[in-house]
């Protein structure tokens, strides 16, 4: 399903951190570049499988997987963002971009809009948040004991928390039992499971000025959906599409993701600032 186990990772190292990334490189003649970065324990070919050859069959599509940073602390937002701006002055050169972030990817490229509006042309977020809550907390605190005691049961938990409760009750545990299976936890994982606890972008959303299309998913349990609320509501060009899956979108409803992701590439001022977007219908 993905073109990206064919496409040859490219390697750029940024302040001594060695990041990979993927591009298309053929821009399709479309005049903007879409940069992905991807949420929480994933990557490139975990996250956008799907999307990547999609997006890249219009566009020139490069996408940056986050890396752990070279100076062994304390793992912070700043150092995901000097990562990705890095990437995008490296492979882009005297380039804006039209950036799309996915969960924690949302909130970082929320962040670099803020800090470095000039490699931002506009913005994509996808299940974003700007301040962490208890809710989100206290689901971190399950993962985290599950984690620490090497249960497996943090493969079972991490699946209900990311699907939507109307995606899960129509499969059975054989279907979903593959991509549990697949589940992979590391100290980078780990460290942005860490960093999750601690996210504040309030004031960072409030000062973003790029054309922003904000993206929230109706069951997500893991950001609930007042959290894309409230970026829209911050962010002064923003227009708001709702999209029925849990947290996991890009698995749960690819192809409605990429819809209204291209519409925005394709149409930037179709929808004015403080528009909701109608939800497609078959």
């Amino acid at each position: 399903m993905s073109n990206t186990a064919t496409l040859e990772p490219s390697i750029l190292s940024i302040d001594g951190t060695q990041i990979t990334y993927h591009d298309s490189q053929d821009s399709r003649g479309h005049d903007d570049v879409l940069v992905l970065l991807h949420g929480t324990g994933g990557s490139t070919t975990s996250h956008f499988g799907f999307l990547f050859p999609i997006l890249s069959a219009k566009q020139r599509v490069v996408s940056i997987d986050m890396a752990n940073p070279a100076h062994g602390e304390a793992l912070e937002l700043e150092d995901l963002v000097v990562q990705v701006a890095g990437a995008i002055a490296g492979i882009l050169p005297g380039r804006k971009v039209v950036l799309l972030g996915y969960s924690l990817g949302a909130v970082v490229t929320a962040a670099l809009a803020a800090r470095h509006p000039e490699l931002v042309k506009r913005l994509v977020l996808v299940a974003g948040w700007m301040k962490t809550d208890l809710q989100q907390q206290l689901r971190n605190d399950v993962w985290l004991d599950l984690r620490r005691s090497g249960s497996q049961a943090i493969r079972a938990y991490s699946t209900f928390c990311a699907f939507g409760g109307p995606f899960l009750a129509e499969k059975t545990m054989g279907e979903i039992q593959a991509g549990m299976d697949l589940m992979s936890f590391d100290g980078f994982g780990d460290s942005q499971m860490d960093l999750n606890r601690r996210i504040d972008i309030v004031a960072d959303a409030h000062r973003i000025k790029a054309p922003t299309l904000v993206i929230g998913c109706t069951h997500d349990q893991m950001v609930p959906i007042r959290h894309q609320k409230a970026l829209f509501g911050a962010i002064e060009d923003s227009r708001f599409a709702e999209i029925p899956t849990g947290h996991a979108v890009v698995f749960e409803r690819p192809s409605e993701l990429c819809h209204h992701i291209q519409r925005f590439m394709d149409a930037p001022a179709e929808h004015p600032a403080g528009t909701v977007i109608a939800t497609p219908r078959p």
